[in-house]
């Protein structure tokens, strides 16, 4: 019962609320962990064009769990990240511009879900910690004593002190394809991407 209250008023919400997201302008950083931010590389230094579906899980606590299917465009000037519900409800999205662009992030979260999504912000740095090459990250990293760590199936990300703050584990070397299992010790959850054909 309570479980379809809450997909009830999903439901109402996004009849209501579409027009009504709400929107955030940020400068190009994201906060890894509290109180610590860090750079992000450019969309360019992906080195490729990307155009996916993905699967996300995020688990945190002892029975916490949320999947959210998004869509993932990347060229040379801008990311764009777009999050919906099992209905097809467009939840969040993000646009991250370039040096082109002005190096700026533009989000997008649907009206009184703010509190009960993860920040688009996350999601970007999570997906892009784990896809985007680790030559991209090291000098954003090393600007604030971090370093990525790689061996062929898994990244850690390590803090100025030596202690690993996410662990990535991949499923397969060419890291859009297969499941990525993103573990965020610092903050205690953990997000499983797959991306789909």
């Amino acid at each position: 019962m309570k479980r379809m209250i809450v997909v009830l008023s999903i439901l109402l919400s996004a009849c209501s609320m579409q027009p009504k997201m709400q929107q955030a302008t940020h400068p190009v950083q994201v906060e890894i962990t509290p109180g610590q931010f860090v750079n992000l590389p450019q969309p360019k230094e992906l080195q490729q064009n990307v155009n996916v579906s993905q699967l996300i899980t995020a688990q945190w606590g002892e029975a916490n769990q949320q999947q959210m299917l998004t869509q993932l465009q990347v060229d040379q000037e801008k990311v764009v990240l777009a999050g919906f519900s099992a209905w097809g409800v467009k939840l969040l999205s993000l646009t991250y511009l370039g040096e082109d662009g002005g190096n700026k992030i533009e989000t997008n979260v649907i009206a009184g879900f703010a509190d009960k999504l993860p920040q688009p912000e996350q999601v970007l740095f999570n997906v892009m910690l784990s896809i985007w090459p680790k030559s991209s990250w090291d000098k954003p990293l090393a600007a604030i004593g971090w370093k990525l760590k790689e061996t062929a199936l898994q990244r850690l990300l390590i803090d100025q002190n030596g202690k690993v703050v996410v662990t990535i584990d991949y499923q397969k070397k060419t890291h859009l394809d297969g499941k990525i299992t993103f573990k965020h010790q610092g903050l205690n959850y953990t997000v499983i991407i797959e991306t789909k054909a």
